[in-house]
C-alpha cells in the first residue's frame, strides 16, 4: 500500500477575509509522485497542480452520473442495441438488500422505442435530432454540477458505456438502537455502485486529471489481486469519503474499501453473486431484459436484519415493528421499459407465508361508471379488508375503547363493528369531470342482498330520525329508479347561510341497491349508473379499454386509471390570468403530451404482479 499525506487545509468552500481577488481559496497540498510497484494496475503518478478547485468536484461528478441515470427519460445515451445482460448483479453478493440499475445504453429495442416516445414532447419531434438534444442536456448537467470545469462530451462520454448500478448490501443500523454511525439522523448503509466502462484507458486518463485537480485530498491505494482500490480522503473530513476501483468493464465505487474488495471477489467467481441467486433469478424470470432500468428488494433479508437490532427496544414497540415487518412481501422486483407510445413498469412480488393472496376477478363495475371518469379505482374483497383493518385497530386501542360504548354502537349497527360492511365485495370509485363540474360515485358488488339492504336501511333510519328532530340541515327523498329504491339526502336551504350558486358539484348524496350492486354517489350518479348502457360508460371508452387490455386485461386483482388529459384540461380552468402566459409557454406544451395512466394487478404462479402504463399522445 502506498499513500500520500499533506498538511490540513481550509475548507474549499470557506471565503477568506484577506482574499478580495479570489472568490474561493484553498491551500494546495503535495501529490504522491511515487511510482506504484504494479503500474499496470494502478493509476499513473500525478504531478502537483496548485489550482483553487472545489474539493467536492469528484462527488459532484459522481452525482451527475446518477442524475443522468434517473433524469426523467431525457438523459439517455445516444447508443443502443447493447447486450441485455446487466453487469451490476455480478459484482454484488446474494444477500444484497436493494439493487437498482439504469440502462442508459438502451439495450435491444429501447433506443428506437424511446425516440418514438420522446417524439411526443416539444423539441423531440425530429428523430434525427434526438442524439444532439440528449448530448446537450448531459453537457449542461455536467457543466452546472462542476462549475464549468468538466463536460459530458469531453470527460465522461469517451469512457462511459451506459450502465449504472448500485446495491445496498446490509441493513442500516437504527440510530439510538444499535449505536451505528449516524449522518443527519440516519446511518449510511454499506453499498457498492458501478458505472460500465467502454474505454478503460480513457477512464484512467480522466481520473488522472481529476486527481490533479483535487489536490486538497489524500489518496490511499490498496492492491487487491490485480486491481487497485483508491480511497479518497478529504482533508476537511474525519473519515474517508469513498473508494473506487477500475476494471476493464466497470468503475466501482463504495463508501468502504472493504466493500470493493468483496465486490471484486464476487465478480471473479471466488464468492457467489446476486446474479446467480435463486431468489433474484426467480423474481426476474418473467420480466423483460430489454429495459431502461430495474429494481430488486430482498424484504425477507431486510426483516431479519432489522429484527436482530430490536433487542434494546421495549417489548410493545418491538411487537408492533415485527408485526408490520411480517406483512411485507418476501421480495420485490420491478423493471421499466418503453413501448412506442407508452412507458411500462412491471412489478412482481411474493407474499410472506400465510398471507392472503388477492383474488383475480372480472367485474362489470366499469360499465356502471360514466365515460367521463377521470379517476377510477377498483378493488377486490373490500368488506373483508375493512373487517381486518377494524379488528387490528380495535386490538391496538382496546384499552381506549370502553366496552359499554362499543356495545351501544354494535346495538345500533345490528352487527359487530368489524362485520358491518362485510357484505361489500368488489368496489369501484369514480371521479368524473364534465365541463366545469365534478362528480363522485361508488359501485360495489355485494355478497348478500338481504344483509346489505338491512344495513343500508339502518343508516337511512338514523339519518331520517336526525333530520326529523332538526339535528341536521338535510331532507331525505326516496324515488323508484328502474325498479329499485334510491334514497337522496339533500341539504336544506338556509337563508342565513345560502349555498354558493357556482359550486363545481351537486351538493346531494344518493344511494341504493340495484341488481346486486350497491351504489353511492353525488348528484345524479346513482340514477344514471342504474340505467347506464355499456357503450356510454367507462368500459365503452376506447382509451380506458385499450389501456386495460395492455396492462393485464379485465380479470385482475384491481385497477387504478387516470385520464391525465381530462385532468389537465379541467385544471387549466383554474390557472390565474396572471400566470396563464407563463403556463402556456413553460408547462402546457409538455403536459399536453401526457394522455393517460393505468395500473392493473394480476396474480401469477410465483405470487403477485402489477403493470403500470403511462401513455403519451
Amino acid at each position: 500500500m502506498s499513500s500520500q499525506t499533506s498538511d490540513p487545509s481550509p475548507s474549499p468552500w470557506q471565503r477568506p477575509d484577506d482574499s478580495p481577488t479570489a472568490p474561493w481559496a484553498v491551500t494546495p497540498s503535495t501529490a504522491d509522485t511515487t511510482p506504484p510497484s504494479d503500474a499496470g494496475a494502478r493509476l499513473p503518478p500525478v504531478t502537483p497542480v496548485s489550482r483553487p478547485k472545489p474539493v467536492r468536484w469528484i462527488v459532484a461528478l459522481l452525482a451527475t452520473a446518477l442524475v443522468v441515470a434517473t433524469g426523467a427519460g431525457l438523459a439517455m445515451l445516444a447508443t443502443g442495441s447493447r447486450t441485455t445482460a446487466a453487469q451490476g448483479p455480478t459484482f454484488l453478493p446474494p444477500e444484497t438488500m436493494v439493487y437498482m440499475e439504469t440502462r442508459l445504453d438502451l439495450p435491444g429495442d429501447q433506443r428506437e422505442n424511446l425516440i418514438a416516445f420522446m417524439g411526443k414532447f416539444p423539441g423531440f419531434a425530429d428523430p434525427a435530432a434526438f442524439d444532439l438534444k440528449v448530448n446537450d442536456t448531459l453537457d449542461r448537467l455536467t457543466r452546472e454540477s462542476t462549475q464549468g470545469e468538466y463536460s459530458y462530451a469531453a470527460d465522461i462520454e469517451p469512457w462511459f458505456d451506459g450502465e449504472v448500478a448500485i446495491g445496498i448490501t446490509d441493513v442500516p443500523e437504527l440510530p439510538g438502537v444499535s449505536g451505528g454511525d449516524v449522518i443527519d439522523g440516519a446511518e449510511v448503509p454499506d453499498f457498492v455502485g458501478s458505472l460500465s466502462v467502454a474505454d478503460r484507458a480513457a477512464l484512467e486518463a480522466f481520473l488522472v486529471r481529476l486527481r490533479a485537480d483535487l489536490t486538497e485530498a489524500t489518496y490511499v491505494e490498496t492492491a487487491h489481486g490485480d486491481v487497485t482500490i483508491v480511497t479518497y480522503q478529504d482533508h476537511a473530513a474525519p473519515d474517508p469519503l469513498f473508494s473506487y476501483a477500475v476494471t476493464d468493464e466497470s468503475l466501482l465505487f463504495a463508501a468502504q474499501a472493504a466493500d470493493l474488495m468483496a465486490a471484486l471477489d464476487v465478480r471473479s467467481g471466488a464468492q457467489p453473486s446476486l446474479a446467480g441467486s435463486a431468489g433474484f433469478q426467480e423474481r426476474f424470470a418473467g420480466l423483460p431484459s430489454e429495459r431502461l432500468g430495474a429494481l430488486y428488494v430482498d424484504l425477507r433479508g431486510y426483516r431479519q436484519g432489522l429484527e436482530s437490532q430490536l433487542s434494546e427496544v421495549d417489548e410493545a414497540t418491538r411487537a408492533m415493528i415485527s408485526d408490520g415487518l411480517d406483512r411485507l412481501p418476501d421480495s420485490v422486483a420491478a423493471t421499466l421499459r418503453v413501448e412506442g407510445d407508452r412507458m411500462v413498469a412491471d412489478m412482481v412480488w411474493s407474499d410472506p407465508d400465510g398471507a392472503t393472496t388477492p383474488t383475480a376477478r372480472s367485474t362489470s363495475l366499469a360499465a356502471r361508471m360514466p365515460s367521463t371518469s377521470a379517476f377510477y379505482l377498483e378493488s377486490r374483497d373490500v368488506g373483508q379488508t375493512i373487517k381486518t383493518t377494524v379488528e387490528q385497530a380495535m386490538a391496538q386501542f382496546d384499552e381506549m375503547l370502553p366496552e359499554s360504548q362499543l356495545e351501544q354502537v354494535e346495538d345500533f349497527l345490528g352487527a359487530p363493528t368489524e362485520d358491518f360492511l362485510l357484505w361489500l365485495e368488489d368496489t369501484a370509485v369514480s371521479v368524473s369531470l364534465d365541463g366545469d363540474q365534478v362528480s363522485f360515485g361508488m359501485a360495489a358488488t355485494i355478497t348478500d342482498t338481504t344483509i346489505a339492504a338491512q344495513r343500508v336501511e339502518r343508516l337511512t333510519t338514523a339519518v331520517r330520525a336526525a333530520a326529523a328532530f332538526g339535528e341536521v340541515p338535510f331532507e331525505i327523498e326516496e324515488v323508484d329508479v328502474a325498479g329499485s329504491l334510491v334514497t337522496t339526502i339533500q341539504p336544506v336551504s338556509d337563508p342565513s347561510f345560502p349555498l354558493p350558486d357556482d359550486l363545481p358539484f351537486e351538493p346531494s348524496l344518493s344511494y341504493g341497491i340495484h341488481e346486486d350492486v350497491f351504489y353511492l354517489g353525488m348528484g345524479d350518479f346513482v340514477t344514471d349508473a342504474m340505467q347506464q348502457s355499456e357503450s356510454d360508460s367507462l368500459a365503452g371508452n376506447a382509451a380506458y379499454s385499450t389501456a386495460l387490455e395492455a396492462s393485464g386485461g379485465d380479470t385482475n386483482t384491481g385497477v387504478m386509471y387516470l385520464d391525465i388529459a381530462s385532468i389537465r384540461s379541467f385544471g387549466e380552468r383554474m390557472v390565474p390570468d396572471a400566470e396563464r402566459a407563463e403556463y402556456d409557454l413553460e408547462a402546457k406544451p409538455y403536459l399536453e403530451a401526457l394522455d393517460r395512466f393505468i395500473v392493473t394487478g394480476i396474480t401469477t404462479d410465483g405470487g403477485n404482479a402489477a403493470r403500470a402504463l403511462l401513455y403519451v399522445e
